[in-house]
């Protein structure tokens, strides 16, 4: 803990020099039933993002002092878009970066990189810049087939496209998150909706955070412990169930599947 906390002092020395401060903030996805993996996992983003230039927001529905200089939005527990609609309306930046509480750094952010796409983003007025590549068909990779629309490392999501709202780390204008937030439907329903006429974006090469999820439906998954090992972290996982071990291989196929057909949130 108190490594974390120079951490954090260290990342809000930064924040001064940052002019996009007051624009920007990371708002990282949570409630009050997920804060042992919560706990578990944001550990990772003082490890590998220690320059942080922005306010960095943790959503629950109860006050907890999570860790020093991170801000707690909270709402009184419901349902995923009623708490996120509560919680990003507390905050005064116009931008967020979201992230999912189960989503682990695995290495330093390229704060570099990641600042010229929020310059873009903010700059251009993009709704929605996702900060993973799309992915790409065997096809597309072998005859190495130019993206529509790319142009200064972003590409526009092609509206028939699945996960056109989806989840991976992006760059929201909050005006725009808040008014899909509104909408009906589950967390995994809003991956796949859009308002009409707003056009979404995504970067076309190297993602300036390198990331991967350990949770699926509620369960940790089949190699949550082993990637927690990797960066140097707790591998004690606590009471909350793990996914069984077949489970990767069904990951396996997914993964395979993903990389000749190349449409998916990855």
């Amino acid at each position: 803990m108190e490594n974390l906390a120079v951490l954090v002092t260290d990342n809000f020395g930064a924040k001064s020099r940052d002019p996009l401060r007051s624009k920007v903030g990371v708002f990282i996805c949570s409630s009050d039933s997920r804060r042992d993996i919560l706990e578990r996992v944001l550990p990772s983003i003082f490890k590998y993002w220690p320059d942080c230039p922005y306010p960095i927001y943790v959503g629950l529905n109860t006050f907890h002092k999570i860790w020093p200089g991170i801000t707690s939005l909270v709402a009184k527990a419901s349902e995923w878009r009623k708490e996120c609609l509560e919680q990003v309306a507390q905050m005064s930046e116009t931008h967020l970066i979201v992230v999912l509480d189960d989503f682990l750094f695995q290495e330093p952010v390229d704060q570099s990189r990641l600042s010229m796409f929020v310059s873009k983003a903010l700059n251009s007025d993009l709704p929605y810049l996702r900060l993973l590549p799309l992915g790409k068909s065997l096809t597309q990779r072998l005859m190495r087939l130019p993206r529509a629309g790319s142009v200064f490392g972003v590409e526009a999501i092609e509206e028939r496209r699945p996960f056109y709202s989806g989840l991976q780390i992006a760059i929201w204008n909050k005006a725009h998150f808040s008014s899909l937030l509104e909408l009906q439907g589950s967390i995994w329903d809003f991956e796949h909706q859009q308002r009409p006429g707003v056009s979404h974006f995504a970067i076309t090469s190297r993602a300036p955070i390198n990331y991967r999820h350990l949770v699926e439906k509620g369960r940790w998954l089949p190699y949550a412990k082993s990637l927690l090992e990797q960066t140097g972290l707790s591998t004690d996982l606590g009471t909350r169930p793990i996914l069984k071990k077949w489970m990767s291989f069904r990951l396996l196929l997914d993964a395979v599947r993903h990389y000749v057909l190349g449409y998916s949130n990855h």
